[in-house]
């Protein structure tokens, strides 16, 4: 780790948690559907939910419009599938709505701030997310009392690149000025170590122990053994700290 300048956090799952992530889904989900239905849609929640899924695994939309972000242009085209035409005005306000619903109860790790306020004493501290609504992310981290722990913020939907694609890090790199082996990236998830891998960057992924809520359903990780001399494995956050000590 000696030749580390910078370290680089998921957000979801690593330093955002969830004591049930399956009933946060589900609010979500009828939420969502409540939004439809208030405007004619008749669909049972198995049906709704399939049209989600289908529409969060699918392409990106080609409509476009002048400040609509990724998760905006989706909610239009499933609104052209299930016969309603969404205005930008009814959009951008549902969706708002939306985002906020899907991070009610969530809460950052209590470490959180501790260990990040100590990495910045000697690294660039930065956050690289997926995510589909650029605007939620920045709105998140003023709310939980963190805009002055992350020298940047990068979201997929505002840079149109997700992880695993290693353009996504490359971005944040570049913003740095760093080369991809000064910089370390700290997910929880296997596309976070994948993306890091396939950008140059040191993996540490956290598995903790203790938790009730995991991200493991909505994302595409998968049962991994990843070898110890490549692939930092913590339980705590605080473990960051004893590895750079280490070094």
């Amino acid at each position: 780790m000696s030749q580390v300048k910078g370290v680089f956090f998921d957000l979801h799952g690593t330093i955002l948690l969830s004591d049930d992530v399956d009933h946060a889904w589900e609010t979500w989900v009828n939420a969502f559907m409540d939004e439809f239905t208030s405007r004619g849609v008749q669909l049972g929640p198995d049906e709704f939910k399939g049209y989600l899924k289908n529409l969060f695994e699918s392409d990106a939309p080609e409509y476009d419009e002048p400040g609509f972000t990724l998760f905006m242009r989706r909610v239009k085209e499933l609104g052209n599938r299930l016969g309603v035409d969404f205005t930008s005005d009814e959009i951008r306000p549902m969706v708002d709505r939306l985002v906020r619903i899907w991070h009610k109860g969530m809460y950052l790790d209590p470490e959180t701030v501790s260990v990040l306020r100590k990495l910045k004493e000697n690294y660039l501290v930065g956050l690289i997310t997926n995510w589909e609504h650029t605007p939620r992310i920045y709105e998140l981290v003023d709310e939980l009392g963190m805009c002055d722990l992350f020298d940047s913020i990068v979201v997929s939907d505002d840079v149109g690149y997700a992880k695993p694609d290693p353009r996504i890090f490359h971005i944040a790199l570049d913003e740095h000025g760093l080369k991809p082996y000064e910089a370390v990236y700290v997910g929880d998830m296997d596309v976070d170590v994948q993306g890091a891998l396939a950008a140059g960057l040191r993996p540490v992924l956290i598995q903790r122990n203790d938790v009730n809520g995991t991200w493991d359903p909505y994302s595409d990780k998968k049962d991994t053994d990843y070898d110890p001399k490549i692939v930092l494995v913590i339980q705590v956050l605080s473990d960051l700290l004893k590895i750079f000590d280490s070094e």
